[in-house]
C-alpha cells in the first residue's frame, strides 16, 4: 500500500491515460478534449492534485535549471525530494501536514538553486557569463526572502504538529535586519 505522499497504482494509470488524452487535445483534437474533461471530473482527488500541481511543475523547472543537463543530478534531486517528503511528512500525515511538507521541500529546493546561481557568479572561470553586481545583489535579496519563507514553513509545520499533539505553542520572535545600499 502506498504512503500518503505516493500515488496508488490506479492513480498512476489514470494519470498516464489523462496525459495521453491531453497530448491529443493539445494537438487540436476536440473529441479528446471533451473526453479529457469528462475523465478529469471522474478522477479521484489524488489524481486531480497530482495533475494540477503547479508546485511540482515549478520544481521540475528548477531541477532542470540547476542540474544543467546532467541526468544523474536531475534524477538524484528528484529522488532526494521524494525522500525528504516521506521523511518530513512522517507516517499518516494530515492533509495540512502534507501541504506544509510540500512547502518545506519546495522551499528547500528554491533556496538551494538560488544559492547555486549566486555562487556561480563567484567562480573564476565564469567571466563570459558573469552578471553585473547589481543583479547579484538583487539575487541575494531574493535568496534572503526565499530563505525566510522556507524557514517559516518549517516553523509552521512544527507549530501544527505541536497543536495536534496538544502541547502549548511556543512563541518565537525573530528580527531580521536588512542593509540596503
Amino acid at each position: 500500500m502506498p504512503g500518503a505522499l505516493e500515488l496508488s497504482e490506479d492513480a498512476r494509470g489514470r494519470l498516464t491515460e489523462l496525459r495521453t488524452l491531453s497530448e491529443k487535445a493539445q494537438s487540436g483534437d476536440q473529441e479528446a478534449r471533451k473526453e479529457l474533461r469528462r475523465l478529469v471530473r471522474e478522477s479521484s482527488p489524488e489524481v486531480i492534485v497530482e495533475a494540477s500541481s503547479i508546485a511540482r511543475r515549478a520544481e521540475m523547472m528548477l531541477v532542470k535549471t540547476i542540474s544543467a543537463g546532467k541526468p544523474l543530478m536531475e534524477e538524484a534531486l528528484q529522488e532526494r525530494m521524494d525522500q525528504m517528503r516521506a521523511e518530513i511528512a512522517g507516517e499518516n500525515p494530515t492533509p495540512l501536514e502534507v501541504l506544509l511538507t510540500e512547502r518545506v521541500v519546495s522551499g528547500w529546493l528554491l533556496v538551494e538553486v538560488l544559492e547555486g546561481l549566486i555562487a556561480a557568479q563567484y567562480q573564476r572561470d565564469v567571466t563570459a557569463h558573469r552578471v553585473p553586481a547589481t543583479v547579484v545583489i538583487q539575487q541575494s535579496r531574493i535568496l534572503e526572502s526565499a530563505t525566510r519563507r522556507y524557514l517559516a514553513s518549517i516553523k509552521e509545520l512544527a507549530r501544527v504538529r505541536k497543536l495536534q499533539a496538544g502541547t502549548q505553542p511556543v512563541q518565537v520572535n525573530t528580527q531580521v535586519n536588512v542593509l540596503r545600499d
